[in-house]
């Protein structure tokens, strides 16, 4: 048999059949690789897109999206080939190195994730992007030299609340069972006042083995207000727990015990557990789902009154979800939602009873430039009592509402300056528990 390389005519139309082949093979639909990445199919989709890398190449869009395939999909070798190539066309495709970072991370290519991951932060990125490379520069450290970390905070602020003791701000209340309205003292009325905060705190960090360590920490804050002082407030709150996993999966599970003080008399201690698992699938995505069983156990007020009536064991259950709108991480959007129960434990229970409560909260963030961001986010509570209340006859609701809005400003590193006003409705069919709340602050905090 004649050998094809002995018959150029023959050669000819082969490499004319196999040019044609290619030139009319349709290109891969990128709108329905999205879809299926979107979907959590990445598998399907890096098979949709790899059959047309030959002809593709260099295509910006399509690089980074067989990258991000092929990364989600468990083939890094193939996503840093990719996504090197979207940046040797776009050098400042922020998206790309993020991602090429992950890639060499996944590979286990450590040096090379690290100085990926350092380029970006010294381009001050958004918060979202900021956490996950702070994750991952810490898990990419705990594997390459483990050894103790510590972080730590202070802060302090200055603010003016309309409503320091968390009270009604009508002077009169109709109480059924006597069938007659009563003219409120002025300490059971809403009190205005400017404050004062000062607080601060750390965690030390034990690498126990890879994707295992063990943390210790302490936050402790204290409230003055410049005339109300009998509704001054200190708090100090430990923990210890552990971190289990690093990088994209992260679970957190600590104990934790706190104390409060009122007008410095003990006011009541907090024992719980609480446990967190947070996932970050890609840089524009995060979800996180958390529980905490807590155990409230109540002192004595100034006037030495027991306050043990309000004892309580709580538990809350709920899961959060924060989205960048770009790749930058220009927009942030995020919401969570929860669900819980109070359940008295005291042998005389507190007026009201049991509660059942659930909510939701929503917001979102959006830089300015490379030093500053405003916020702002909308949350409502619902709260379902057990128990009649004696005084007004009735089963106690509760509709809450909060709105918080406010900057965030980076003057120099570590620095966070942050003017916030916050509003709090309570509609409640008791009339004591409902109440209006606006507080205005200002705040600085140094993170070390």
């Amino acid at each position: 048999m004649d050998s094809i390389f002995r018959q150029p005519g023959k050669l000819i139309i082969a490499l004319a059949l196999f040019s044609a082949g290619h030139a009319m093979a349709a290109p891969p639909d990128l709108s329905r690789a999205q879809s299926l990445m979107a979907a959590g199919r990445a598998a399907e989709a890096y098979a949709l897109l790899a059959p047309a890398e030959f002809e593709m190449a260099g295509n910006v869009d399509y690089d980074y999206l067989l990258g991000d395939a092929a990364l989600d999909s468990g083939r890094p070798d193939k996503a840093t080939l990719a996504f090197e190539r979207v940046l040797a066309v776009d050098p400042t495709h922020y998206g790309a190195r993020l991602d090429l970072a992950r890639a060499y991370y996944a590979l286990g290519d450590d040096a090379r994730a690290a100085s990926e991951f350092d380029q970006i932060m010294k381009q001050n990125p958004p918060a979202l992007a900021r956490a996950i490379i702070e994750q991952y520069l810490a898990a990419i450290e705990n594997r390459t030299n483990p050894k103790t970390r510590f972080a730590g905070y202070v802060e302090a602020a200055f603010g003016y609340d309309t409503n320091v003791n968390v009270a009604s701000s009508s002077s009169t209340m109709y109480i059924p069972i006597f069938g007659a309205t009563f003219s409120l003292v002025s300490s059971n009325l809403a009190a205005r006042d400017n404050y004062m905060t000062l607080g601060g705190g750390g965690e030390v960090t034990v690498p126990l083995r890879q994707d295992l360590s063990l943390f210790v920490g302490l936050d402790g804050k204290k409230r003055v207000n410049f005339v109300q002082d009998m509704y001054n407030t200190d708090s100090v709150d430990g923990r210890i727990g552990l971190n289990i996993g690093s990088g994209a999966s992260v679970f957190r599970v600590a104990l934790q015990k706190g104390g409060f003080y009122l007008d410095d008399k003990y006011n009541r201690d907090t024992t719980g557990l609480t446990g967190e698992w947070r996932y970050i699938p890609d840089p524009r995505n995060q979800f996180s789902v958390f529980g905490q069983y807590a155990r409230l156990r109540y002192g004595h007020d100034k006037a030495d009154n027991d306050l043990s009536a309000n004892d309580v064991d709580q538990t809350i259950a709920g899961g959060g979800w924060l989205h960048a709108l770009d790749e930058g991480g220009t927009i942030v959007l995020f919401g969570s939602a929860y669900a819980g129960q109070e359940k008295s434990v005291a042998p005389i229970q507190r007026i009201d009873g049991d509660q059942n409560f659930a909510g939701i909260r929503a917001g979102g963030q959006t830089r300015l430039n490379d030093s500053s961001s405003v916020f702002a986010s909308l949350g409502y509570k619902y709260g379902d009592y057990s128990r009649r209340n004696l005084l007004f006859l009735d089963y106690r609701h509760d509709h809450q509402y909060d709105l918080n809005a406010g900057v965030n400003w980076t003057p120099a590193k570590n620095w966070t300056v942050r003017p916030q006003v916050s509003y709090t409705r309570n509609d409640s069919n008791i009339a004591m528990n409902d109440y209006d709340r606006l507080d205005i602050s200002a705040s600085a905090r140094l993170d070390f």
